[in-house]
């Protein structure tokens, strides 16, 4: 063979000290020219045969492990190891990394075994990532969210670690859609019992949408490029602290902005509240005036069965709409929020925000008492900016309102 790999050596910053948790062991190799590439194409290279490959891959795993012992206190190295290999073993009772692992007298604490992909056969993959447990060695998977028929796969291998797909981290960024699926994953990563890791991380936008992620974590150029030496571990501290800094303020400001539309919304319908508990017929509706990011509103029954039809705000008034009379909506978490708060009479509830099926758009739906029978709901239009990285604080939050006369 004619190539010669070498590790080189990325951090991976830890975000609630700013200091590098770890180091991605990453192949190279020059090229023709002498500059130093990524090695990475070397392995699915179909005019080596499957045994070079093999022993490639083998071989640069084996010079970072034995760089082990210039690892900085507190710090681990992270390895890929691809499932495809394992097809080619005779035995899991004899597995080449381990081997060396034992051999080297690695502390298992120092490792953490990133598994590179998913699509093998996941019985193998799970005996694979039990043998290496066994050893004490936590485990990473590499690239979640590429595809939804992961997720039996990351519930059944329960990884230590989860690194979110960098193509979502840079699609997320400025599109509030896909920053709400990269959120959700990062929410779901956490839910499983795993830190989320993300990679690819190249601009101070993108680390602000990774930490809405709840990431643990987080990799790239932003922060270094593989490295030949692994870096001293407080050498990202401060300049992850000036970015928290700047983060927590737009934070701040952005919930500030909820706090501040959220008692708008609360004195129109405090409002229309007034206007329903004085009503006697539809007809009696027709006289109040929305602004437009009310969507629509519907009552319901102390139980949740909607008594009203829905009525649509529209540029001629209101439209009723009959279709949802005798749905029943007590599943919804908001809806048992207020039945199950110590204050119902003076409570104002808000959901989540999701987007709104009959219109496309970014919604919220706000839940409050009309009397001691007649519970108010309304839909609520959102009006965060489409490209707003903080789009997940405009939420508005519960609110004390009036005590009803």
């Amino acid at each position: 063979m004619s190539f010669k790999l070498f590790p080189y050596f990325q951090p991976i910053v830890e975000t609630a000290t700013g200091r590098i948790a770890g180091y991605e062991a990453l192949a190279r190799m020059k090229d023709e020219s002498g500059n130093i590439v990524s090695a990475g194409a070397i392995f699915s290279d179909k005019n080596l045969s499957v045994k070079e490959r093999i022993e490639l891959d083998r071989d640069v795993r084996l010079q970072a492990l034995q760089q082990i012992q210039a690892l900085p206190e507190d710090t681990y190295i992270s390895i890929n190891i691809s499932p495809e290999w394992l097809q080619y073993l005779e035995s899991l009772d004899n597995i080449p990394t381990l081997e060396m692992i034992k051999q080297l007298a690695v502390d298992p604490s120092k490792v953490v075994i990133e598994i590179t992909e998913l699509d093998g056969e996941l019985e193998v993959i799970q005996k694979l990532v039990e043998r290496y447990r066994q050893e004490g060695f936590c485990i990473a998977i590499d690239d979640f969210g590429t595809g939804f028929s992961q997720l039996d796969r990351i519930a059944l291998l329960k990884p230590d670690i989860i690194k979110l797909d960098m193509t979502l981290l840079k699609k997320g960024k400025n599109d509030s859609r896909r920053s709400s699926m990269v959120q959700m994953l990062g929410e779901l990563a956490s839910k499983l019992g795993s830190k989320v890791l993300c990679e690819g991380v190249e601009t101070d936008e993108e680390y602000y949408l990774a930490l809405s992620c709840n990431a643990v974590y987080v990799q790239g150029f932003l922060f270094s490029a593989a490295r030949p030496e692994m870096l001293p571990p407080e050498s990202t501290t401060k300049q992850v602290k000036d970015m928290l800094s700047h983060y927590r303020d737009m934070a701040i400001n952005a919930t500030s902005r909820s706090h501040w539309r959220a008692e708008k919304v609360k004195a129109e319908l405090l409002a229309l509240r007034e206007v329903l508990k004085a009503a006697t017929s539809d007809e009696d509706l027709q006289h109040f005036v929305a602004t437009e990011h009310l969507m629509r509103f519907y009552i319901c029954d102390r139980l949740g069965n909607q008594i009203s039809p829905n009525y649509e705000n529209s540029d001629k008034g209101w439209i009723l709409n009959e279709k949802h009379r005798g749905f029943n909506w007590s599943w919804r978490p908001y809806f048992f929020e207020l039945l199950g708060a110590a204050d119902t009479k003076n409570r104002l509830v808000f959901s989540e925000p999701y987007q709104d099926i009959h219109t496309g758009q970014r919604a919220q739906t706000a839940v409050l008492f009309i009397d001691d029978t007649r519970i108010l709901l309304a839909d609520l239009l959102d009006e965060g900016q489409e490209s707003d990285l903080f789009n997940g604080f405009s939420g508005m939050p519960a609110s004390w309102i009036p005590e009803i006369g």
